[in-house]
């Protein structure tokens, strides 16, 4: 053996005794209460910034949602804002909200990826083409918040047949993808190719 090697092996054990952590002879169980990660449920927690953005309804045709911003520090006062709908400048620029302004939100609890929303029934008069931009202005917002991925909304706890872009209804999550194309992209247009010579 070369005095190189054995050097070599030498610091190698002084390092894998520095790092503190010694083999188990045999397995260990690692108790229940330890193996994953609690899952919150705090209502109160803030949302990932101060400033958000919430959907509205543009003016064209057809009607789409446009992200405008707006300073809120809570799920709460973020779904409150899209509820109250455009300021007097977004209502110039010709935004509104499909949703009733009367409509309250009576809880909202995010519990893993899901947000779960518990509205008024006023929303429940709505029909149609508005009961779906309405939908979609609350799942559309609601993703934006970090961690969101799906939604859950009833209706004074009561689950609701909600509608989605392909015209069927479901009771289930919601997912921005339940509402293709009525989101304006903030994407800026591709530029033309080039004609060839």
């Amino acid at each position: 053996m070369s005095l190189r090697y054995a050097m070599a092996v030498a610091a190698t054990a002084v390092m894998a005794s520095a790092c503190g952590i010694s083999p188990a002879a045999t397995p260990t169980d690692v108790p229940v209460g330890e193996r994953s990660l609690a899952i919150g449920a705090d209502t109160s927690a803030g949302i990932a910034s101060g400033e958000s953005e919430i959907y509205l309804v543009t003016g064209n045709d057809p009607r789409q949602l446009r992200s405008v911003n707006r300073d809120a520090g809570t799920r709460l006062a973020l779904l409150e804002a899209v509820i109250a709908g455009p300021t007097e400048d977004e209502s110039a620029a010709l935004l509104s909200s499909a949703l009733p302004p009367d409509t309250s939100v009576n809880a909202v609890r995010q519990v893993g990826t899901v947000l779960y929303i518990d509205l008024s029934p006023d929303i429940a008069d709505l029909s149609g083409d508005g009961l779906l931009l309405a939908v979609a202005q609350l799942v559309h917002t609601a993703d934006r918040i970090d961690g969101i991925e799906t939604v859950q909304l009833t209706v004074a706890d009561e689950r609701y047949p909600w509608p989605r872009s392909d015209g069927s209804a479901t009771t289930g999550l919601l997912r921005t993808y339940d509402f293709p194309g009525l989101a304006v992209s903030s994407q800026p247009a591709y530029p033309p190719l080039p004609n060839p010579s």
